[in-house]
């Protein structure tokens, strides 16, 4: 069986909310699931405040024909 723990976080950008599935009999401190939480967030964070990739467009080469 496995346990679910929701949790989210408020921030500039909105609520992030998300949760960790474990495993009933998990070995995990609340300092490693709290830890676990915070990466989740903090990973968040980066994707959306991650400047834009620019599309850049491949030239194509006309081929030789031989």
């Amino acid at each position: 069986m496995t346990m679910k723990i929701d949790f989210s976080f408020p921030s500039e950008y909105g609520t992030f909310s998300d949760a960790l599935h474990l495993p009933d009999d998990h070995a995990f401190t609340d300092a490693e699931i709290e830890a676990m939480k915070q990466q989740r967030f903090d990973n968040w964070i980066t994707v959306i405040t991650a400047p834009p990739v620019e599309e850049t467009s491949v030239e194509e080469t006309p081929s030789e024909e031989v």
